[in-house]
């Protein structure tokens, strides 16, 4: 009797879970809805800066150095380029879509994308003919909302069923083999020349050591990155190089569009997360981190909470 208790109060609990669950859903869509629209643009206080900063550099050349030529116009030119990155933004609102730059305006109404493309971070809308295309600048503040909306917006621009097999783009292969020739050959080379002068100290080793330990890191690198995800029903299969794993969709908490900084700028990925354990980062991947991120967003949205519920029976 004390069992039978024990199963009727935990199916209580959960559906009252999943019914908070529900709740949060209705109240997430509510917020999702918006009463103006939302801008995306660079600082301007900071490109403000810059332009100053170079326009002083530009007077201070000009009167220091007479002699310069035309030198003091490469600060102007500068501008010219802050100038044109201050123009680009983006502006999403209930209705539509629509990005600006110095020399161009383009919008698309949400009903009127038919397609979505690009490449590595870069996200494309295409209209139903064909003659008009808004991508949002990938590296504007806020990128990773807007890409959030577009999949708000246009769900089914991003069906799991249409998207089932994402590999990588760059022939795996290829790479690996560049790496193994170019470290073969430095190996070799730096040999050749070590036995041909033996009486160097053994310091003119350290560079052979440093190329193999970057080479080394290189192919770690490439071994631990997923090189295709192939969604089949409530599960999905992640390809290595040296391996399989396979991962029902009720043991991943969430799929997030996260972020690193680099010298060229953001580079987005796609990150599993678990309960318990580290994250898998999935990244390269065909057509592009937006779509396999909402592609990926989708499914476990539709079979996490049915692998919940098997689970529960």
């Amino acid at each position: 009797m004390r069992l039978l208790y024990t199963q009727v109060h935990a199916a209580i609990i959960l559906e009252r879970v999943y019914d908070k669950t529900a709740v949060f859903e209705s109240i997430k869509d509510r917020v999702n809805t918006m009463n103006e629209p939302r801008v995306y643009r660079h600082s301007l206080i900071q490109m403000g800066l810059l332009i100053i900063l170079l326009g002083l550099s530009g007077v201070g050349l000009l009167f220091v150095n007479r002699y310069a030529g035309y030198a003091f116009l490469m600060p102007f030119a500068g501008i010219f380029g802050i100038v044109y990155v201050m123009s680009i933004s983006t502006a999403v609102s209930d209705d539509e879509i629509s990005t600006r730059s110095l020399f161009a305006a383009k919008s698309l109404r949400w009903g009127e994308i038919s397609r979505i493309s690009g490449s590595g971070n870069a996200v494309k809308l295409h209209n139903f003919d064909g003659d008009v295309t808004v991508s949002p600048n990938v590296q504007l503040p806020g990128y990773a909302e807007i890409v959030e909306w577009i999949g708000t917006k246009r769900p089914d621009l991003f069906d799991p069923r249409a998207f089932s097999e994402m590999k990588r783009g760059v022939p795996i292969l290829t790479l690996l083999v560049v790496l193994a020739l170019l470290t073969l050959g430095t190996l070799i080379g730096f040999s050749i020349a070590f036995l041909d002068t033996p009486g160097e100290p053994v310091v003119v080793m350290l560079p052979i050591l440093l190329v193999v330990i970057i080479n080394a890191v290189l192919f770690w690198m490439v071994f631990s990155m997923p090189q295709s995800v192939t969604l089949n029903g409530s599960s999905m299969l992640i390809k290595y190089l040296s391996r399989e794993k396979t991962l029902p969709a009720a043991e991943i908490a969430s799929v997030e569009l996260q972020f690193t900084q680099t010298r060229n700028g953001k580079d987005y990925f796609v990150a599993l997360n678990f309960a318990k354990g580290k994250p898998i980062r999935i990244s390269g991947l065909r057509p592009n981190a937006p779509v396999v991120y909402h592609v990926l967003k989708n499914w476990h949205k539709k079979y996490a909470r049915t692998g919940l519920e098997d689970q529960r029976n």
